[in-house]
């Protein structure tokens, strides 16, 4: 987990529009949340959900 943050802090700089999604949605089971992180590094549109 320490490898993964320290690789999150070391490309945050580099990321072009970052954006923070939560993708919630309602449906008959309830509410149901998706989020993700995207953004664009070196041209390159980058994508992260759990």
């Amino acid at each position: 987990m320490r490898k993964l943050a320290l690789v999150c802090l070391l490309f945050l700089p580099a990321c072009e529009d970052p954006s923070l999604n939560v993708g919630a949605s309602i449906g008959t089971g309830g509410v149901s949340v998706a989020p993700s992180v995207s953004g664009r590094v070196g041209g390159l549109g980058v994508a992260v959900s759990p």
